[in-house]
C-alpha cells in the first residue's frame, strides 16, 4: 500500500500522489516515511525533500513548514517547493553570494543583528536549491 503525498504551499498545490517513500527536512534531521509510518507532525527545516514512486525519484528545495503524517497520508505545508529540474543555478548561486554578504554586514552593527534571522533564512534557501540542483537535476 503506497502513501499519499500532498505538498501544499500559499500558491497552491505542488504536488498530490501515491508514493513509495519520502525524505523530508525534519527541523531535528532528515526521516525517511514509509506505508505503515506512526503518525505524527513535526516542523521541517529549510532543506531537500526525496520522493520515490513508481515513475522514479524526485527531487525539491523546500523552505520551513510543517509535516503531519496520519494513515498512510502525509501532507506536508512550506513557504516553497522548488523542484530540482525547474531551479535556475546560477540565480540560486548568485542569491547565496548576496545573502553571504549581507550576513557578513549585518553582524557588524546592532541594527543588522535584528535582521540577522531574515538573511540567514535567503541564504539557506540558496544552499538548498543549490544542493538539490548539485544533486538531482539531470
Amino acid at each position: 500500500m503506497p502513501l499519499e503525498l500532498i505538498v501544499v504551499t500559499p500558491e497552491g498545490q505542488a504536488f498530490y500522489g501515491e508514493v513509495e517513500s519520502v525524505v523530508l527536512p525534519g527541523s531535528e534531521g532528515d526521516f525517511g516515511l514509509l506505508p505503515g509510518h506512526e503518525p505524527f507532525m513535526t516542523g521541517l527545516r529549510i532543506g531537500g525533500m526525496s520522493v520515490r514512486s513508481g515513475a522514479g525519484e524526485r527531487h525539491a528545495a523546500l523552505s520551513q513548514g510543517f509535516a503531519e503524517i496520519h494513515e498512510d497520508t502525509v501532507t506536508v505545508m512550506v513557504g516553497t517547493c522548488e523542484y530540482a529540474e525547474d531551479i535556475d543555478l546560477e540565480r540560486a548561486q548568485v542569491a547565496r553570494d548576496r545573502a553571504q554578504k549581507q550576513l557578513a554586514e549585518m553582524r557588524q552593527t546592532e541594527e543588522g543583528e535584528a535582521a540577522y534571522q531574515e538573511y540567514q533564512d535567503a541564504y539557506s534557501r540558496a544552499i538548498a536549491r543549490i544542493s538539490v540542483t548539485d544533486k538531482f537535476k539531470h
